[in-house]
């Protein structure tokens, strides 16, 4: 390497460090200018909705605004590929679902979850419900296995993504009950729980929000839910475990994350004003409405649940042959 490029990679060599020198002093005074949150989906959505409630608290606090930057596409890849690229000082917050274990089992990504990424703050989950249409003819989880067991293949879900949280919940449920249930595809949400409540798709797995007004009405049947805990709005509403699969847990969550390198008591902060707004009214009105349930967990405990995600579903993922077309 001639010497003048060698100068130049020196110089930004000593730049750099330099930069990452000086970032846990500017951590003392942080935030000193607005902080930037990623949210790798559009505007309006259940993610969307949850970040903006808590951020906006968080500013207030801090005194410096949290500024929401809507990024959709490819199911949150690109906004976190652009989350990963960014300077580990504070300033660029990420959020995302659960989908941030999936993606990189379905796409092919430019990050790393262990190398670029810190698991800050799981703020909330919420559980699914095991729907189905009246016409079926199942009271239980038990009689739904029992037929879909006689009848191999016959029986149909809906779900609206592939490694959505709606299919992962019902081929989790294949896999623990070696049953066989098609899979039909929709392009969204809405669409696939409009046709099994029309009875033309036999079951799927909606959120409670979405699922419960459907249930009430007697235009859907919910055989079980899918966290550990029965939820607070379904209460007569068994688990999966309870129903008869042992260890069976599927829930979507919400949770904060960082750069690997950001200063940690920039890390605590954040994880500390998250739990505090997260207890406010008006936000838990905001997460009461999507049927979230406060979890909590914090940068000594969240990696762990991040790596049993990934572990959990990397198996459901290959026994199902999940993939992006």
């Amino acid at each position: 390497m001639g010497g003048r490029a060698g100068g130049v990679v020196m110089r930004a060599g000593l730049a750099l460090c330099v930069l990452l020198a000086a970032l846990p002093a500017a951590a003392q005074n942080f935030p000193a200018r607005p902080v930037r949150v990623i949210v790798p989906y559009a505007a309006g959505g259940p993610t969307d909705v949850v970040a903006r409630a808590l951020t906006q608290k968080i500013g207030e606090a801090w005194g410096q605004p949290l500024v929401v930057d809507n990024i959709a596409g490819a199911n949150g890849v690109i906004a976190q590929e652009q989350a990963a690229k960014a300077l580990p000082d504070g300033y660029t917050i990420f959020v995302q679902s659960m989908a941030y274990v999936v993606n990189p089992l379905i796409y092919k990504v430019s990050y790393s979850l262990e190398r670029d990424f810190v698991p800050v703050s799981l703020v909330a989950s919420f559980p699914l419900m095991l729907a189905v249409h009246p016409s079926v003819p199942a009271k239980s989880v038990k009689e739904l296995i029992e037929l879909a067991k006689a009848k191999p293949g016959q029986l149909n879900y809906a779900s609206y993504g592939q490694g959505s949280i709606a299919q992962l919940a019902a081929e989790l449920m294949k896999n623990a009950t070696g049953t066989e249930i098609t899979h039909i595809l929709y392009k969204g949400a809405a669409q696939g729980l409009t046709d099994t409540v029309a009875g033309q798709v036999q079951m799927t797995f909606p959120s409670i929000a979405t699922g419960l007004p459907f249930v009430k009405q007697g235009r859907l049947n919910a055989l079980a839910v899918t966290s550990r805990t029965r939820a607070p709005q379904m209460p007569n509403t068994p688990t999966m475990i309870e129903a008869g699969i042992p260890d069976y847990e599927a829930t979507s969550w919400f949770g904060f994350f960082y750069q690997t390198g950001t200063p940690k008591p920039v890390i605590d902060k954040l994880h500390q004003e998250a739990m505090r707004v997260v207890r406010l009214p008006d936000v838990k009105t905001a997460l009461d409405a999507q049927a979230f349930e406060v979890v909590g967990l914090g940068p000594d405990k969240f990696p762990d649940f991040v790596r049993s995600e990934t572990r959990k579903y990397a198996h459901v993922v290959q026994v199902a042959k999940i993939k992006v077309e």
